[in-house]
């Protein structure tokens, strides 16, 4: 949080910035615009492309598709990929804001949320007249889906602790723990890119996604090689960006999260479906 703005009124940006680049999964050049937006209107995702313009709420209910990323439909109105861009606006605690996209998905810039983070730094944030809630828990919430498991906790502040293990050998177990802050998000986790594993790259190329992924927007493993055109940017990368992708997912709850969210082999799956489930069992504001 800016420490000249008040963190408990809600906020905009305060002037409109835009991002051009490749979309991950179409190959098509997009360009994404972030405007101001009035106090209590959310996160609008708003397909300019489209007829009347028409727009999608980014909150849990809207939530569809999520198997290899977050998607968010209303009507006519469906953005893919939208978790990097969702994590950037949470880190700058963002409540309101109309992200302007002429494709259904973003570009994916470098496969992390920095370039997302450094725009939405150009733009700046002012403080709106309207009360800012926090969504919390006021019990121990758990989901165990595949083979995920997600646990959230009470707390006064927003912490993740995260463990990932893959069935590759260069991947050792990765853990790490930490309160996410603006500060700590872009030092610590904006940076870490999405990754996949040899064999997920080749089934998504013979589905016909993935036409505009490339070593320039994500890490490959292939057996006991790790393909990343400037080498890892954390030793532990792989477990940053999944805790990144946590950022962006429980942004849906449709408030900032104070709570301790302990997630093991997590996925947009099992986040999602989490926080369709904290949205029905809690009341979450305060």
């Amino acid at each position: 949080m800016d420490r000249t703005l008040n963190p408990d009124k809600q906020h905009t940006i305060e002037k409109s910035v835009s991002f051009t680049g490749i979309s991950l999964h179409t190959g098509h050049r997009a360009r994404l615009t972030f405007q101001p937006a009035p106090a209590n209107t959310g996160i609008i995702f708003r397909r300019m492309d489209l007829p009347g313009q028409p727009g999608v709420l980014a909150v849990g209910t809207n939530a569809t598709d999520v198997e290899r990323a977050t998607t968010l439909k209303d009507g006519d109105a469906v953005v893919h990929t939208v978790e990097h861009v969702l994590a950037a606006l949470m880190s700058r605690s963002i409540d309101n804001v109309y992200v302007e996209m002429d494709r259904p998905e973003p570009p994916i810039a470098d496969g992390s949320s920095l370039p997302f983070l450094k725009i939405l730094k150009e733009a700046g944030a002012v403080e709106q007249d309207a009360e800012r809630e926090y969504f919390t828990v006021d019990e121990v919430q758990t989901l165990e889906m595949d083979h995920a498991l997600i646990t959230v906790v009470p707390d006064d502040k927003f912490r993740i602790s995260c463990t990932v293990k893959y069935d590759q050998s260069v991947l050792d177990t990765q853990y790490l723990s930490m309160e996410v802050t603006q500060d700590s998000f872009e030092k610590d986790l904006s940076e870490a890119r999405t990754f996949c594993s040899y064999f997920e790259l080749e089934y998504l190329m013979n589905a016909g996604l993935i036409k505009g992924g490339s070593l320039d927007n994500a890490t490959v493993i292939h057996g006991g090689t790790i393909y990343s055109k400037d080498g890892l940017r954390y030793d532990d990368e792989f477990v940053r960006h999944k805790m990144l992708d946590i950022v962006g997912d429980f942004s849906l709850l449709g408030k900032p999260l104070k709570a301790h969210i302990i997630a093991v082999k997590p996925g947009h799956p099992s986040n999602v479906t989490m926080v369709q489930q904290m949205l029905k069992l809690t009341s979450g504001s305060k």
